[in-house]
């Protein structure tokens, strides 16, 4: 069954037989699923393949990227950024961006500018494919544990959980077990879960779910962060919005509602 959502999300109730249509693996545990939903218009990619080819697109373009920089110091006259000094030196710009992810938060209250961004902790394991007919064709919700188990070329990547923990990366066992379990429940013979890798990192979440994409209470410092799990999602979409806002330009969608402002206290 085919419904429309709004104006343009199309989904689909599937029963068994159409889940394992779309996904085959899922026909060795059948009896694990009664049905699922389907957004056909939903993909997956690997988000470093496509952030390292942009930044070689970027250095092509005139971009210069300072990777493993370090920001010491910045220095603001009155309502403005003048300088941001580094571990190799000080940069001065017109305009300045502060997209620091769950980050952002310490470094605007340095700033004497707080912003409502708090780091929810999220764990991955990474295995390799053992038999790519048993392993995931795209991407699974397993909405029993809330985790998501998605196939990376030769991988497969298994990931969930909201941990609000502060900025503790600790990597916990308990955690892994339950990625392990969701995706060996289900595609049982597709990876190697004794040669998974496992990690942890931070999501930058906002209290009311939208991104912080505009300019901040400094005149010529602006912000991008607060994406929460949906950074890569959105990413350039509100590349676009800031460079418009920037530029003094009008944004192609009404930017309001994620403006910083809405967090400022009248």
């Amino acid at each position: 069954v085919e419904e429309l959502v709004g104006n343009a999300v199309f989904f689909q109730h599937l029963d068994r037989d159409g889940c394992i249509a779309a996904e085959p693996a899922l026909a060795g545990v059948r009896e694990k699923f009664v049905g699922g939903l389907r957004l056909p218009g939903d993909e997956t990619g690997d988000c470093k393949m496509f952030t390292d080819k942009l930044a070689e697109l970027c250095v092509a373009r005139g971009v210069a990227f300072e990777y493993g920089t370090s920001i010491r110091r910045v220095v603001r006259n009155r309502n403005r950024v003048v300088q941001v000094g580094t571990d190799k030196g000080w940069r001065t710009a017109d305009a300045y961006v502060m997209a620091l992810g769950s980050y952002s938060a310490p470094f605007m209250r340095k700033m004497k500018r707080p912003i409502p961004v708090y780091p929810v902790k999220g764990y991955s394991i990474t295995l390799p494919i053992t038999d790519a007919a048993a392993a995931p064709v795209s991407t699974i919700m397993d909405e029993t544990y809330k985790v998501a188990i998605t196939r990376l070329g030769d991988r497969i990547r298994v990931g969930g959980t909201a941990e609000i923990s502060g900025f503790d990366l600790r990597l916990h066992e308990s955690r892994r077990r339950t990625l392990e379990h969701s995706v060996g429940d289900l595609f049982p013979a597709g990876g190697d879960l004794k040669a998974a890798s496992f990690w942890c990192g931070l999501r930058p979440m906002t209290p009311d779910g939208p991104p912080l994409v505009g300019r901040s209470e400094l005149s010529n410092l602006y912000l991008n962060t607060g994406h929460g799990t949906l950074g890569w999602t959105m990413a350039c979409g509100s590349a676009k919005v800031l460079a418009d806002i920037i530029s003094n330009r009008v944004p192609e969608i009404n930017a309001l509602d994620l403006s910083p402002d809405r967090y400022i206290k009248a």
